[in-house]
């Protein structure tokens, strides 16, 4: 019994590697600059814009949810239809469609900052039934450094850089994977910092420290 618990220790913790062999998906936003074009200079100086220039010096991160009433609840068998018609292949609105789930994921498996394992269906290969986090390391903007610098992933992604703002949504969206039919449980590894980021990047599993 020991020696089965010892072979099984880290067995199937997720690396940069299993995230390779991702299709990307071509974004099809097209450029704004045809239908708002740059306002001219005499415009732009003769009109300054009337915010506080105290904000210019404050970050907010703001995500709007998108909530929907069904009354009476729908069937769990029709759930998943609508959240594909309202976020398609993805659980979250997203501005670029390369940045997926496995995206967020990737991100925090290849900064080190959790160790994920996954449990596959025996049945259906490609299903996973639920998933394991160990949160190593939350890191703050300081240890980031340049908040915009765009960091490369340790393998061939398509995106291939992230920045820091990227990594704080991960922490949202890394987890949003099936949840109509998946499960996470959550821990904390033994030499994890106790204090975390004002404004904790964690949703839902620490408050502000």
């Amino acid at each position: 019994m020991s020696s089965s618990k010892k072979k099984d220790k880290g067995k199937a913790i997720q690396k940069a590697e299993d995230y390779q062999l991702q299709v990307p998906v071509q974004n099809q936003f097209s450029p704004l600059q045809t239908q708002f074009p740059p306002l001219p200079y005499k415009t732009a100086v003769t009109n300054p814009s009337s915010s506080n220039p105290t904000d210019a010096y404050v970050i907010r991160h703001i995500e709007h949810l998108l909530v929907t009433s069904c009354k009476p609840p729908p069937p769990r068998n029709i759930i998943s239809s609508i959240t594909q018609k309202t976020f398609g292949p993805h659980h979250f609105a997203t501005d670029d469609l390369r940045k997926s789930q496995k995206f967020y994921e990737l991100i925090l498996v290849d900064t080190q900052a959790v160790s994920i394992t996954h449990t596959f269906d025996k049945h259906h290969p490609t299903q996973i039934l639920y998933s394991k986090c160990i949160i190593r390391d939350v890191f703050t903007a300081q240890q980031w450094k340049d908040p915009f610098e765009e960091r490369e992933f340790s393998i061939s992604y398509k995106p291939q850089t992230y920045n820091y703002n990227n990594y704080k949504n991960a922490w949202y969206r890394a987890f949003l994977l099936q949840p109509n039919i998946h499960s996470w449980f959550f821990n904390f590894h033994e030499q994890c910092s106790n204090t975390f980021p004002i404004g904790s990047t964690i949703g839902g599993l620490c408050s502000d420290a």
